[in-house]
């Protein structure tokens, strides 16, 4: 798990020189892709035993909005 944020980090930042934008749309992927594993069938969620599914589900996916919300609104300085 860590190894794939870790890739997606080193990803985003390769797509920020490109866009800014871009960078951060790259970079939410991954907490949204965090919420679709967890809304998975249990055999797959095993590792999440102490949370509720509904708490990680939405506090990924707001944060991934925000993550992109917030990319939307910072101004361009070129």
């Amino acid at each position: 798990m860590l190894l794939g944020c870790l890739l997606a980090v080193a990803v985003a930042a390769a797509c920020s020189v490109i866009d800014f934008r871009l960078g951060a749309v790259v970079l939410a992927v991954v907490p949204a892709g965090l919420a679709g594993f967890r809304a998975l069938p249990p055999p797959w969620t095993e590792v999440w035993a102490n949370r509720s599914k509904a708490v990680d589900i939405t506090t990924c996916l707001l944060f991934a909005g925000l993550l992109v919300g917030l990319a939307f609104l910072v101004p361009l300085t070129r």
